[in-house]
């Protein structure tokens, strides 16, 4: 019961994240829950949050970052999880990744690399676990 409706943006990354692991078996170690518009990837295995991604449109309004959010960042920052800002096309053909914590470090995916990319924050986790 929150005071805003579902956002097309949330629905739809959603529908696009379950449909990787419907799509292939490599991606079935993906999980991600949502709390409050902002998704914690999750891995089981390693019974760790391994990235924290607030998602919004490419040439949205969203520009820069609210206190809140910024706190929010900041606080999953201080307890060491990666928080990463993505910029997703209408298509959800094209994601741009910004690293909140290194603010030059910004990779642009087309949809499956950015799966891909999903799952190699479990991988970067399994090698220091």
């Amino acid at each position: 019961m929150g005071k805003y409706p579902n956002s097309e943006i949330h629905n739809r990354y959603s529908d696009w994240h379950y449909g990787l692991v419907k799509s292939n078996p490599k991606y079935k170690r993906l999980y991600v829950a949502d709390i409050d518009r902002i998704w914690l990837e999750y891995d089981f295995r390693l019974q760790a949050i391994v990235g924290v991604f607030d998602i919004k449109w490419q040439g949205g309004i969203d520009k820069g970052y609210t206190s809140t959010e910024k706190g929010i960042y900041d606080w999953f920052a201080l307890h060491k999880v990666k928080v990463f800002i993505v910029y997703i096309n209408k298509e959800f053909t094209s994601f741009e990744v910004h690293n909140y914590s290194n603010p030059e470090d910004v990779k642009s995916f087309a949809s499956i690399q950015y799966a891909d990319f999903l799952l190699s924050l479990r991988t970067a986790q399994d090698r220091y676990s």
